[in-house]
């Protein structure tokens, strides 16, 4: 339940009409609004959630957030109104003020690639001794955060939240509204630069979330990543550092290559060793798990439990999910989206792979570079040729045209149509082989894995 004088206090704003002092919930969605809810109508670059006000209304006989210069008159709309200047930062106003109602830890992660699974992963970890909440999915972003804070249930004693950002400042707010106790950036990389302009814009957009940490939480350093390890002393906070290449508090190596089967680690640190079999391929999801269990053992979490969890975690859909085509060949299945990053961490998974025949990679283009995407195009073009173990690559995309110049003829087939791309796979993949397929979301890579399953 919600009280007017608490919606007031969180928001700022003022009174123009009130039928009602109590509310169920809160709601954005004039569609499922429940009876005595208060919506708040959120603004987005193709949609105004002002222009259902009067439909949400009458569906919940509750309460209205409206932006103090909207046009239309609510004096005579049924139920409370309250005035705010932007609706959709009101939104993360009052996510905020029931994250300092709560108790439980804060736990918040972002990170250029492996936010997902580290919070997944973290999730599973935490839930062997705690009442866990975290946000589902990818819902990461200004809206989603905030709804999955007001989704929280009685007191969890642990919340976990991903946050995304593809503008300057979305990380700041997104940390101020989670105030953690406890936060994580995974890694630096080139991502989203149509907003963030270059790689130190990413950079200082993720250490946001380190400086609006609560002053006394901990900060979680991925020293091997260069960018973080040279600024993070600068938030003042106490760190816990975690790395496989350079030494820190806890590390990761990796005991036994058991193939497509995974791997057997080790993850030590003064407080005791964590060996676990994990199923997971690729030094990057070593990371993930290695970020995750410095989290969970920070937390308290018994070092047998978080190998239970390492243990038990299993890949999920479209993140190098390996599957056995009808026609004889392993697909792996990294179509969930694309950046420099991670094409170069599949593609060295894939090299490193035991295949009984050829090794094929299908990339699809990647999106929000901006001006930097012919560069890192063609950069992956120059990885590819460095690459000794892969044997076919076909591209596709307008943006992989950059990819194709680097590399040739001789060396790749380029395609603009998908059909003519998936005829051309049918035709030269054979029993044994192993191909790699990945690109950014607008792309649909996963369209061709459904056609050579």
């Amino acid at each position: 339940m919600w009280r007017l004088e608490d919606i007031i206090t969180a928001v700022k704003g003022t009174v123009l009409k009130k039928d009602r002092d109590v509310f169920a919930r809160i709601s954005t969605d004039s569609r499922t609004i429940g009876e005595g809810e208060l919506f708040i109508p959120i603004v987005g670059k193709s949609f105004d959630g002002h222009a259902f006000i009067e439909q949400a209304l009458q569906a919940s006989r509750g309460g209205t957030l409206c932006r103090n210069d909207y046009p239309v008159s609510l004096a005579d709309a049924r139920g409370t109104v309250i005035l705010v200047e932007d609706t959709n930062q009101a939104l993360l106003d009052i996510a905020r003020f029931k994250r300092e109602n709560l108790s439980g830890k804060f736990i918040s992660i972002t990170g250029s690639n492996g936010k997902t699974t580290t919070k997944e992963i973290l999730a599973d970890m935490l839930k062997k001794r705690f009442n866990v909440h975290y946000n589902e999915k990818n819902l990461n972003n200004l809206i989603g955060v905030p709804l999955s804070i007001l989704a929280i249930a009685g007191e969890p004693d642990a919340c976990i939240l991903e946050l995304g950002t593809n503008m300057p400042g979305e990380i700041k707010r997104l940390a101020v509204a989670t105030d953690p106790d406890i936060s994580l950036i995974t890694n630096v990389n080139p991502s989203h630069l149509e907003g963030l302009a270059s790689l130190e814009g990413v950079l200082e957009e993720k250490l946001d979330l380190f400086r609006c940490t609560r002053p006394h939480g901990k900060i979680l350093v991925n020293i091997d990543d260069p960018g973080i390890a040279a600024r993070y002393r600068q938030t003042g906070h106490s760190a816990v550092t975690f790395g496989i290449k350079n030494d820190a508090y806890y590390r990761l190596r990796m005991i036994r290559d058991l193939g497509w089967e995974g791997s057997v680690i080790s993850i030590i640190s003064p407080v005791g060793t964590i060996e676990a079999r994990t199923s997971l391929l690729g030094t990057h999801n070593h990371y993930d798990l290695l970020a995750a269990a410095t989290v969970a053992s920070v937390m308290g979490v018994d070092h047998q439990l978080i190998a239970e969890a390492i243990e038990e975690f299993t890949s999920y859909d479209k993140r190098l999910q390996p599957i056995k085509s009808s026609r004889g060949f392993v697909i792996i299945d990294d179509t969930y989206n694309a950046n420099p990053s991670s094409v170069e961490w599949a593609i060295r998974t894939l090299a490193d792979l035991p295949s009984d025949g050829r090794k094929a990679v299908v990339l699809g283009g990647m999106k929000e570079l901006g001006k930097e995407s012919v560069f890192y195009h063609g950069e992956i073009g120059r990885f590819l040729k460095t690459m000794k173990h892969i044997d076919l690559i076909a591209l596709f995309g307008e943006e992989t045209g950059d990819t194709f110049s680097e590399l040739g003829n001789g060396q790749a087939e380029h395609f603009n149509d998908k059909e003519q791309l998936i005829d051309y796979l049918k035709g030269r993949l054979k029993p044994g082989d192993t191909v790699l397929i990945k690109g950014s979301r607008a792309f649909k890579m996963e369209e061709i894995v459904e056609a050579l399953k």
